[in-house]
């Protein structure tokens, strides 16, 4: 057995010693640097913790308020051959509506694949929808419920959120309305509607939206009201569809402040500017009015049909295909015409409510002198920059 051990050592450097001063300037400038990170770090976990979390947390809130039922995935891809082109029975700029019948109930439903991510967010989409789902009426569409097909999460997708897009897929279920769009059977079908369910179609319209800003509470605007909007059942039962543009009103100023959005012919010209604006119960009302001019005048502009009123002959407006009618016929023609005209007029201020336009019309009350109205209307209401786009049925986009 041997032992070894090292007695003594030496080592001797040609490098100048180190100094202190240098080395504590370093140590502070490493630490600070090393602590910004450290706390960027901690920093971006809590964020994307909260990103992580919060359709989550959406989904909770429809649960935990006893919103509309959540539909599973699978269910809907069943009930729509797997989102099949066959399927699709319209389109818009935000979702394509499918056609689908759900297994077990064998019950038919309009299932609406959201194509935008909704403004404000999960958690407001849902509050709006937790809101519209209790707004319930013969006249309006009815929303089953909804479902929310979220895409696979992983540690790079929980890092990356910044750079990640909300790819998280959206559907409403809504009742299915079987006989299609009143825009389908003004415009393009063959079969001529009469008169008298032409009439009914008009009040059904008005009821729902009496409902909308005079019964629900908060009131609910609807901001995209054209005949595509109004479905008809088998019996041409009117109901008003698509909240997807909607917006819950504030009952404190009852004004809404948004970025001009709706159909190009059918949006307020005082909702037309560039930037924020305001909607008001009447920007609804402008929309109904070009409505009650379509549904009476149908192929005529608002232009032409004003142009009649003035020389005394607007039931010369009326659609070419309802001549031939009785008096009583005629004499509706005319009043709702001439209502369509007063809804639809340029200043805000000088339009009824939708519940005084029923009231005047169901009633037989006395329409005003449009012509007075109009010469004192305030003119700037009339020299706004429009919007303007070449498409009748293109939506202008919502920036809010």
């Amino acid at each position: 057995m041997e032992l070894h051990q090292i007695l003594s050592w030496s080592f001797d450097s040609s490098l100048a010693p180190p100094r202190k001063g240098h080395d504590m300037k370093a140590a502070l400038i490493g630490g600070s640097i090393g602590g910004a990170v450290a706390l960027v770090v901690m920093v971006w976990c809590v964020l994307s913790c909260f990103k992580w979390r919060k359709t989550s947390t959406s989904h909770d809130f429809v649960t935990r308020t006893g919103g509309p039922r959540q539909f599973e995935y699978r269910d809907l891809a069943v009930a729509t051959d797997n989102f099949s082109g066959e399927r699709i029975i319209g389109r818009g700029a935000f979702g394509v509506v499918y056609r689908g019948t759900l297994k077990g109930s064998e019950s038919e439903v309009a299932v609406k694949k959201i194509l935008n991510e909704p403004r404000g967010g999960y958690l407001d989409f849902f509050a709006e929808m937790n809101t519209i789902s209790a707004a319930k009426h013969k006249n309006l569409v009815k929303l089953k419920g909804w479902c929310c097909r979220e895409k696979s999460r992983n540690m790079l997708s929980f890092l990356c959120w910044c750079c990640r897009k909300e790819d998280d897929e959206l559907f409403l279920v809504y009742e299915l309305v079987p006989n299609g769009n009143l825009h389908y059977h003004l415009c393009e079908s063959e079969q001529v509607i009469a008169w008298p369910t032409r009439y009914q179609i008009i009040k059904d319209i008005g009821s729902a939206l009496i409902y909308l800003h005079h019964d629900c509470a908060p009131y609910i605007l609807h901001r995209d009201i054209k005949p595509s909007n109004i479905l008809l059942d088998n019996n041409f039962n009117a109901k008003l569809a698509d909240f997807g543009l909607s917006r819950i009103g504030n009952q404190d100023n009852a004004t809404l402040l948004t970025a001009a959005i709706g159909t190009e012919g059918y949006i307020d010209p005082e909702c037309r500017k560039m930037g924020k604006v305001k909607f008001y119960p009447s920007s609804d009302v402008y929309s109904f009015g070009i409505v009650l001019l379509d549904i009476v005048c149908t192929g005529k502009s608002r232009e032409q049909v004003w142009e009649l009123y003035i020389k005394g002959k607007v039931v010369e407006a009326a659609d070419g295909r309802l001549h031939g009618g009785d008096d009583l016929d005629k004499r509706q023609m005319q009043r709702v015409a001439i209502l369509g005209l007063w809804c639809s007029l340029r200043d805000s201020s000088m339009r009824p409510t939708v519940r005084k336009a029923m009231e005047v019309l169901e009633r037989d009350e006395p329409l005003p002198d449009l012509n007075h109205l109009a010469n004192t209307a305030v003119p700037s209401a009339q020299q706004d920059t429009y919007i303007i786009s070449s498409d009748q049925h293109a939506l202008l986009s919502d920036g809010s």
